[in-house]
């Protein structure tokens, strides 16, 4: 749940395909999980999804 809030807060529009905007929701991720390969691995996730 908590990611999931994290990501609706901080992701720009337009945010698929541009690296600036994703670096902004890794980012995010990162401040929570404070582990850069599980952030890469749930990105993977995230971008699948269209809710976001």
């Amino acid at each position: 749940m908590m990611l999931d809030e994290t990501v609706k807060r901080v992701r720009p529009n337009g945010w698929r395909g541009v690296k600036p905007k994703e670096n902004i929701i890794k980012g995010a991720l990162f401040e929570v999980l404070q582990d850069a390969d599980e952030v890469e691995r749930l990105f993977l996730v995230i971008e699948r999804q269209r809710e976001y």
